[in-house]
């Protein structure tokens, strides 16, 4: 969003002024959005970039390659570039289509080099279209496809699940209904899935912390500690914390993180609920007896 002034002279002698100030919104060519598809028997991925037009004339694609981040590189040294070059490829206005790129994911030593890096989609276009439309005459700009343009966008890749070492396991409330003011044991099961490649993580101790909303429920255990787990795989343990719930209705419940531990290498089976459900607090009746 900008703001321009816009200044008006009018009349025989122009000796009129008209002055405004307009605000002008100026949006990409492209919206942009990524999934992964498909997992391939050989380890790689195939990566679906969705280019939708935002502009009311036809855009035509004539080249495209992704700069990947630390963490993912591109198969059979692509350079960069899509799985199949159907280019030029042309994209009606308000209308969408799919480039596929096949990576898979390389060795880090950081798990923060990859968090703090994006990856750089470009994209090399043209716009069809007769730019004189609604335009007072002359205007010095030729209609039909206009000069080669360049957009590039900032893509944040993350590492799928694919091969996780532990797994966090939210378990079931010992009782069927909470209520504000009692308590409650939060319980989780952290597995050992396989012994991790990264050394950070292989030890015998894991950090983890407890995160609740203090306005919905308080914590009447540690928030954050250590546990053992043995390297084993198979190996087990299970992790209690008392907490209140303070507030009636739908909330949600306090999220077990493990601090040290990337969110690649876990997986949360079984899932923890969204949402769960505290009743208010059970009526009391007080009595006045007569000396």
């Amino acid at each position: 969003m900008r703001m321009i002034a816009l200044k008006l002279e009018f009349g025989v002698f122009h000796n009129q002024v008209f002055e405004r100030t307009i605000a002008v919104h100026f949006t990409n060519p492209f919206h942009v959005s990524t999934r992964v598809v498909d997992k391939c028997n050989d380890g790689t991925l195939l990566l679906q970039v969705i280019l939708r037009s935002e502009v009311k004339a036809a855009l035509h694609v004539k080249d495209v390659w992704l700069d990947l981040q630390p963490g993912f590189e591109h198969f059979d040294n692509r350079d960069g570039r899509p799985a199949s070059s159907l280019f030029p490829l042309i994209i009606a206005p308000s209308s969408r289509a799919g480039i596929l790129f096949i990576i898979w994911l390389s060795g880090i030593k950081a798990l923060d080099e990859v968090e703090n890096t994006d990856s750089m989609l470009n994209i090399k276009y043209g716009i069809s279209g007769d730019k004189t439309t609604g335009a007072h005459s002359p205007v010095p700009v030729q209609s039909g496809d206009s000069e080669e343009l360049l957009f590039k966008i900032a893509l944040k890749l993350k590492r799928p699940v694919l091969d996780p070492c532990l797994a966090v396991g939210f378990l079931p409330f010992s009782t069927d209904c909470l209520r504000v003011g009692q308590l409650v044991n939060m319980r989780w099961r952290v597995e050992r899935l396989k012994n991790p490649e990264d050394t950070s993580i292989s030890g015998d101790e894991i950090l983890y912390q407890v995160d609740a909303n203090p306005q919905n429920w308080m914590v009447a255990g540690r928030k954050c500690g250590h546990i053992s787990l043995s390297n084993a795989q198979g190996s087990r343990m299970e992790i209690t914390v008392t907490c209140v719930p303070l507030v009636s209705g739908y909330v949600r419940p306090p999220q077990l993180g493990l601090p040290e531990v990337g969110e690649a290498n876990i997986s949360c089976n079984p899932a923890g609920p969204h949402l769960v459900c505290v009743l208010p607090p059970a009526l009391s009746t007080s009595y006045c007896i007569p000396a």
